[in-house]
């Protein structure tokens, strides 16, 4: 199966950031170097190896296409959306953090 040139929009690439801060946070936050080495990596490979078996979020719209990320011990469930742009190539355009996982997770028991 041929490989897909994937690339990341302009307006990707500043809400990552503001998600991620380049060099992490002074809260712990995830830096965006690990952002790039672990969920965007593994979802530009899904896009560029099968661009068309991704989630389709909004029937009808087969242009766009998305990997959920299952959370880690370091990342909170993600969704990376991306298009399928007139020249063929993947644009991956935003990422959806899940903003409450970790205060569910702060409400479990200990056992």
């Amino acid at each position: 199966m041929p490989k897909r040139q994937v690339r990341r929009s302009p307006a990707f690439i500043e809400e990552a950031k503001r998600l991620f801060a380049p060099g992490g946070s002074a809260s712990g936050r995830p830096s965006f170097q690990l952002f790039e080495q672990g969920p965007l990596r593994g979802a530009e490979t899904a896009f560029s190896l099968d661009f068309e078996a991704q989630l389709e979020p909004v029937e009808g719209v087969g242009s766009l296409r998305s990997v959920v990320v299952p959370p880690t011990t370091v990342f909170g469930p993600l969704v990376i959306s991306a298009i399928l742009t007139t020249d063929g190539v993947v644009e991956i355009v935003s990422v959806i953090e899940d903003e409450g996982y970790w205060s569910l997770l702060e409400g479990d028991p200990a056992d």
